[in-house]
């Protein structure tokens, strides 16, 4: 196992790849894997040699359509097998993500309208109905529509575009340990002002911001008891944990959705939903009538197939983004899904042990490393005000190559109940942010722990975040603030754009290579090393000449955030 996960390691592409910082070179050492992880060279070679059958997948008649709709059918069964969805679960792509997926899903269950739509109709039954019957009418479908219950720590495509629909969101509150609520949600599903009207559940398996993980099946077991259906978004913790649709003969999901993207190999992939068969309507149109969707079409009707599976492909479906999705869900398994959640919860635990022992480092979330997966989103302060989460993650890169994020996490509800921001202080944030004072936007810096690190990165993540809360305020009057946008940017770096077009296609395979090297290269440890050692040397030369009247805070009222003036 140890060798085939070294093989991985080695073939992950970028991972000796370097950057050009203020400070200069730096290797790269990429914490970003929540938001999208890595390609690796075998799979990307493997589907190069893939390309030489290529054919669309509309046809069997020639070889080249026959190979690849087979290798696509192979691809989906895979997909399918490796998250425990049985011949009752559909596979549908969509779209680039769980964002995509998602909203495939709304439109399957009938509640999506377009916002043009909704416009359309409201326009229409202004003009042509009584202001009166249309008031009635209009109320009766707002007290009739769908129920949709979703977590405290949803994603923004897990929320917010539940609330675009003909739907009412009622959110599960979080417990006094910072976790989902189960009493909550029974209460509320079991409300009888819902008894009559369709019930939804669409939750995450857990936080992309805190890593903190669902009871995936508790839940399920409570929305199934009070007549809800049960869906799941698994994008943060897809990459990490195994996937069971059904658990045991007495619990099952409706559905789950996810971004292959985020794991080894994914990148490129499409999204992904699966659903039980059960939740769709067989007797109505695909969601998208197309070529590929249909079993005979005349001048005046159209036969649709009655497979889910081929109805919902609409057009030439995404070849290379499934067959990507399935190596890389692929590659998982074969990683070991217990063996990756051993190795991060090892590091996940030690890396909150050594974080939490500095007194600048505020990590959000419960602080209870068994609940997470390896993800660690926190905040350093400086007095009675904080670094600037995109100054945090800027230094960790200039400094040291650290690839992390800073911001909400695209989950705002849930940062507004980390960071205790109620309805009335909520306000005064948007009204800065509509006076273009976009720099005070709250959130954190956020890194995750990959299976995949090696030790030494593991061990240089926690010193170089431990050096930013020590020594990350000596290289504020390095860096230029800017209120309007919340960019910081080095005051005397001029980095070059990167480049894109065909010029540089052509030239890449054309271009000579550097001279074979005749002295050592140094290890990673070694490298990592000398980039502590370059930051100590700097926050050094930079600390007497530090004086804190060089520096003033965003809105003290809100959250304060140091910069240089």
């Amino acid at each position: 196992m140890n060798d085939f996960w070294d093989l991985v390691r080695e073939n992950i592409i970028g991972r000796e790849a370097s950057i050009r910082t203020p400070f200069g070179e730096r290797r790269v050492t990429y914490a970003d894997y929540t938001a999208s992880g890595r390609g690796v060279r075998f799979i990307e070679s493997y589907l190069t040699r893939v390309l030489e059958l290529y054919g669309n997948t509309h046809t069997e008649d020639d070889a080249t359509g026959a190979i690849t709709s087979h290798r696509l059918r192979l691809a989906e069964a895979a997909i399918k097998r490796l998250l425990g969805a049985g011949d009752c679960y559909k596979i549908i792509e969509d779209g680039t993500g769980a964002t995509g997926a998602v909203h495939r899903l709304q439109q399957i269950l009938g509640i999506y309208i377009p916002p043009a739509g909704k416009d359309m109709y409201r326009k229409l039954g202004e003009r042509w109905f009584p202001a009166e019957g249309l008031s009635e009418f209009e109320s009766f479908l707002m007290a009739n529509r769908p129920v949709v219950f979703v977590g405290p720590y949803e994603h923004h495509s897990n929320e917010v575009s539940w609330r675009e629909c003909f739907a009412e969101v009622v959110e599960i509150e979080l417990d006094a340990e910072g976790l989902l609520d189960l009493g909550d949600l029974e209460r509320k599903v079991s409300d009888p002002r819902f008894r009559e009207r369709r019930k939804i559940g669409a939750f995450s398996a857990a936080s992309n911001v805190t890593g903190l993980i669902t009871p995936v099946y508790e839940v399920a077991r409570i929305l199934h008891r009070h007549n809800a259906l049960a869906f799941f978004d698994y994008a943060a913790i897809a990459p990490y944990a195994p996937i069971l649709l059904c658990h045991g003969e007495d619990c099952f999901l409706d559905g789950i959705f996810f971004s292959p993207h985020k794991l080894l190999g994914g990148p490129g992939s499409s999204g992904i939903l699966i659903i039980h068969e059960g939740v769709y309507r067989y007797d109505l149109p695909p969601t998208v009538g197309a070529g590929g969707t249909v079993e005979f079409v005349n001048a005046e009707e159209q036969k649709y197939s009655a497979e889910i599976e081929v109805r919902e492909k609409p057009g030439t479906p995404g070849i290379l983004q499934i067959l990507r999705a399935a190596l890389a869900l692929e590659l998982k398994e074969r990683l070991g899904p217990r063996r990756i959640e051993e190795r991060e919860s090892a590091m996940i635990r030690e890396a909150m042990e050594r974080l939490a022992a500095h007194p600048a480092v505020q990590i959000i979330g419960n602080p209870d490393p068994a609940r997470r997966i390896a993800i660690l989103s926190f905040n350093i302060r400086m007095g009675d005000s904080y670094l600037h989460p995109r100054f945090v993650t800027l230094l960790l890169n200039d400094l040291f190559g650290i690839q992390s994020r800073a911001g909400c996490s695209c989950a705002g509800p849930y940062g507004h109940r980390l960071l205790k921001i109620d309805g009335r202080k909520s306000l005064e944030f948007r009204e800065e942010i509509l006076h273009g004072h976009v720099g005070v936007k709250p959130g954190w810096a956020r890194v995750n722990f990959h299976f995949l690190m090696s030790d030494a990165e593991f061990d240089f993540l926690c010193r170089a975040i431990l050096f930013v809360a020590e020594k990350g305020k000596y290289f504020l009057p390095q860096y230029e603030f800017q209120l309007s946008t919340g960019a910081w940017k080095h005051r005397s770096s001029r980095q070059p754009e990167p480049g894109f077009g065909l010029e540089e296609a052509l030239a890449g395979p054309l271009a000579a290579g550097p001279p074979p090297g005749t002295t050592r290269a140094p290890t990673e440890q070694e490298l990592f090393a000398g980039y502590l050692r370059e930051a100590g040397r700097l926050a050094r030369e930079l600390e007497p000449g530090f004086l804190l009247a060089q520096l003033d805070t965003t809105e003290r009222d809100l959250i304060p955030f140091v910069y240089c003036r």
